[in-house]
């Protein structure tokens, strides 16, 4: 399996998953004030399953935890991460 790494453009307000220089995946979002709205995230079927897309997400967590951000997960796949787990509890936002 390849190393996939995650990059972030702030200008896109995209982090997207790349194996090599091929984009595969992304997290999608908008920003306000001190919140983090995730929007959609999106894996390459073919790359789909093996914990690829929770790369994205936790990309995005710790950039939320290095900047204070809360997380509000509108993506259906992060609020099910979000739901399931405990570890996102210091990020996720209620409302």
């Amino acid at each position: 399996m390849s190393d996939f790494i995650v990059t972030h453009s702030i200008d896109e307000n995209k982090f997207f998953l790349m194996d090599g220089e091929n984009k595969i995946g992304h997290l999608g979002y908008v920003f306000d004030d001190d919140t983090i709205t995730v929007l959609t995230t999106f894996v390459e079927p073919k790359f789909r399953n093996g914990f690829v897309g929770k790369k994205l997400v936790d990309q995005c967590v710790e950039y939320a935890r290095d900047n204070s951000y809360k997380i509000i997960p509108l993506c259906s796949f992060v609020d099910v991460l979000f739901r399931k787990s405990k570890r996102y509890d210091d990020v996720k936002k209620v409302k």
